[in-house]
């Protein structure tokens, strides 16, 4: 795994954690999973020159073209982050509070 994907896992996961207080980090699959109250906020998955951040709980948040799609039923949304690509860690953060607000 490459510097730039490492990093970007690294700033994700400090931001879960200074977003959620007392979120709890478990690894499943060989994935960082991120659980509040038991139920689950968010997960990291990373690849060769890719980083997926999914958020649950986040039916109420729009996607964003090219930043936020939805998945499945849209209860969850992903931001692909590829190698080289600008990471808006704030915008992030903000929508992750917002998907976990009611967890």
């Amino acid at each position: 795994m490459n510097g730039a994907v490492v990093d970007v896992r690294r700033r994700l996961r400090a931001m879960v954690h200074t977003t959620i207080p007392g979120v709890e980090a478990q690894i499943r699959y060989g994935k960082p999973h991120f659980l509040k109250n038991g139920h689950h906020a968010a997960l990291i998955h990373a690849a060769k020159n890719k980083v997926s951040f999914m958020m649950f709980n986040a039916t109420e948040i729009e996607p964003v073209k090219g930043v936020l799609r939805s998945m499945g039923n849209g209860e969850r949304k992903t931001a692909d982050i590829t190698e080289g690509g600008a990471v808006d860690y704030d915008r992030l953060a903000g929508l992750l509070t917002k998907a976990s607000s009611s967890l």
